[in-house]
């Protein structure tokens, strides 16, 4: 008969802490899978959150950034085109220029007030964009973070401001001209007007980015706050607990003596 290949199995038995007293019972310990951030050290960590809270507010500066630069430059320009129903004349206008024709809108406020509303609304989405880029610029060029407490939020509410602004600006404006248009011209809306909604959206993009940001790091702060005291259990009820008191002697560390339920045992045992 051939012989039989030797299967050897091996076992693997941790060396475990032993109770003081009972060197029968051994404390069962399982593998725990560590991931690389736990080996790291808290400051390290706090360094990593603080960057990527740093690299989020940057985004926001560019999105608020980039739409404060279209707005402002279409501003000064036409928006929409008139053309004259009787005789085919182009009339050009814009939310602060007129086309000095009598059929033309004038700066002279009038009601419904279309075009004074709309004015006040883009003023507010403007000044509301510029606190929020003056905001974040200074925490970003700050080595402390944050200089003002909440940031986040506060830039994510201007954020929302200056979307619902702009949003109003364009309704209004968009109403004017269809009011005083009437029967006599006819309308078409310009590529400046249409790009404004880029801006807007823009606005509103950076609104969600900046409560998101917002929301991550408060639930950060409020893990980094909890003390817990960690309590020993034994593993499926079995087998004593043991706790570190110090010594009355010295300042070294000692385990507590058993539970008084294993002492009755060992009593149980030298008696017998």
């Amino acid at each position: 008969m051939e012989k039989r290949e030797q299967l050897v199995l091996t076992f693997y038995n941790p060396k475990v802490p032993k109770l003081k007293g009972n060197r029968n019972y051994q404390r069962p310990t399982l593998p725990i899978n560590q991931h690389p951030s736990d080996s790291m050290p808290p400051q390290r960590q706090q360094q990593h959150v603080d960057q990527i809270h740093i690299y989020i507010r940057m985004l926001c500066v560019s999105l608020c950034g980039f739409g404060l630069l279209m707005l402002t430059g279409t501003s000064s320009l036409n928006w929409v085109q008139f053309l004259v129903i009787k005789n085919g004349l182009e009339l050009y206008a814009g939310l602060w220029i007129t086309c000095n024709h009598e059929l033309c809108w004038s700066h002279t406020p009038k009601s419904p007030y279309y075009l004074q509303f709309s004015r006040a609304f883009f003023l507010i989405s403007v000044f509301a964009t510029l606190v929020a880029l003056v905001w974040l610029i200074s925490s970003c060029l700050s080595r402390r973070g944050s200089i003002t407490t909440n940031l986040d939020l506060k830039v994510s509410i201007l954020s929302f401001i200056s979307a619902i602004s702009l949003l109003l600006c364009l309704v209004l404006f968009l109403a004017q001209v269809y009011w005083h248009a009437k029967d006599a011209l006819e309308p078409d809306l310009l590529w400046t007007y249409h790009i404004n909604w880029w801006s807007d959206f823009l606005y509103m993009f950076s609104g969600i980015i900046s409560f998101l940001n917002y929301m991550t790091f408060s639930f950060l702060s409020l893990d980094r706050n909890v003390s817990a005291i960690p309590i020993e259990k034994s593993r499926l009820g079995v087998g004593p607990v043991t706790t570190v008191l110090p010594d009355e002697d010295g300042g070294k560390l000692s385990p507590e003596k058993e539970s008084p339920t294993e002492e009755v045992k060992t009593d149980s045992r030298m008696e017998l």
